[in-house]
């Protein structure tokens, strides 16, 4: 059990419990929302036993987890008894805001009184004694869903995390176009290295093929094009919330220029902190180089 993250996500109901999750979610915990105190401390347990293999656990709980509030702190003695580092964290908002959002989304509250403004002012009262034994409280009012996110991921992690994951691929057309793109690029019209007998059986990492692929006038240009794109596109993504973006890289056989294209592309965008850059080469994964 030692070495178990577990994050708490509770709070005043309608102030972002459930994006707060998703943003865990993406830091690859494992999350399980509206969790009753009983059944936290049965999965607890579980994970004690190595029926599970999460190590980072976030557990979504509101006021209706409990009997009583005392049981949150029966759970954190079953935390600290399976040896386990935890953190709570508590979700709130202003009033007018949490009335505005019920008011969209016309769900019940979960705390049944005669209006409910009352509802909530109820809630606050009971969650008050949670709220002061928190790591970290965030108030949402204001906050869009990727700025609670990032300001999640900077207090769990110690560092601002990476805005966007992006995904660059290189592949070869004569093999089928990936399904799982955003961007596609197509770089056939540019010099290929494929008839040129001693570069024919390198690839786009050897220093050769790159070096022809980008002495050609009109691969500057178009790579100039498609970076001057990216840097224009990528934040763009970025304030719309987006945390994944895939980019492809095709060529006739997926070997030389597009590879080329992939790793210059990789180098440069890595330079940006901001930025979790993966690279694949589709057709070396499948075999197709050979």
């Amino acid at each position: 059990m030692k070495g178990l993250e577990v994050v708490i996500v509770t709070g005043i109901s309608g102030a972002g419990k459930t994006v707060a999750l998703k943003a865990l979610e993406d830091m690859d915990y494992f999350v399980v929302d509206n969790v009753p105190y009983q059944v936290g401390s049965r999965l607890l347990k579980s994970v004690k036993e190595k029926e599970l293999k999460e190590k980072k656990l976030a557990l979504g709980m509101d006021i209706r987890a409990f009997d009583e509030i005392g049981d949150f702190q029966k759970l954190l003695n079953k935390i600290k008894h399976y040896e386990a580092s935890y953190t709570i964290l508590f979700m709130e908002a202003d009033e007018n805001v949490i009335l505005n959002r019920y008011n969209l989304s016309r769900r019940k509250h979960p705390v049944p009184e005669k209006t409910l403004l009352r509802s909530i002012e109820k809630e606050r009262e009971i969650m008050s004694d949670i709220r002061e034994c928190s790591d970290l409280v965030i108030d949402s009012s204001y906050l869009r869903p990727v700025e609670l996110s990032k300001k999640i991921g900077k207090a769990l992690l110690g560092k601002e995390r990476k805005d966007i994951a992006v995904h660059l691929q290189s592949f070869g057309f004569k093999y089928g176009t990936p399904i799982d793109l955003d961007l596609m690029f197509d770089v056939r019209c540019l010099p290929n290295p494929y008839y040129i007998e001693d570069l024919r059986p390198k690839t786009g990492n050897d220093p050769e093929v790159r070096e022809f692929v980008m002495n050609s006038k009109v691969s500057k240009e178009y790579y100039k094009k498609l970076e001057d794109m990216l840097e224009f596109l990528i934040p763009n993504f970025i304030a719309e919330g987006k945390s994944h973006l895939s980019i492809g890289v095709g060529c006739s056989g997926g070997k030389h220029r597009s590879v080329t294209f992939i790793n210059y592309l990789a180098k440069n965008l890595s330079k940006d902190k901001k930025l979790e850059v993966i690279v694949s080469h589709r057709e070396e994964e499948r075999g197709n180089w050979h």
